[in-house]
């Protein structure tokens, strides 16, 4: 494969996994499944973030406003996987629900860019 290779992105997984810790009635996991959620959740950014990526090159010549957009939130979840989070339980579910905000808004940015809306009403 190589780097110019195109992976399939699936949005609706990607949305779902993400919506495990922002829904108002998430159920908070166990250090065990927050681990593996966690992982889950930067797998899904490392698949989405080179996608978009490319998403957004192919407009070139296009300063729109939604690919400004794309670019601005592929750095911030850049920066967000960098981070370290503390080891006690609270700060993992604070960095995790982070990521999980940073993957719908790629997810989102993602749609826009390959106007792909797979469903409403999310």
């Amino acid at each position: 494969m190589t780097s110019d290779a195109s992976l399939p992105i699936d949005i609706e997984t990607m949305h779902a996994s993400a919506r495990r810790l922002l829904e108002p009635d998430a159920v908070v996991p166990s250090a065990q499944e927050l681990e593996t959620l966690t992982l889950l959740l930067k797998g899904h950014l490392a698949l989405i973030i080179p996608e978009l990526g490319r998403a957004a090159s192919r407009r070139r010549g296009d300063d729109s406003l939604a690919r400004v957009c794309a670019r601005m939130a592929i750095s911030e979840s850049r920066r967000k996987l960098r981070i370290e989070p503390h080891p006690a339980l609270s700060s993992h579910l604070a960095y995790a629900r982070r990521l999980s905000r940073s993957l719908n808004v790629l997810c989102d940015h993602y749609e826009e860019l390959c106007g792909a809306r797979p469903e409403v009403g999310r």
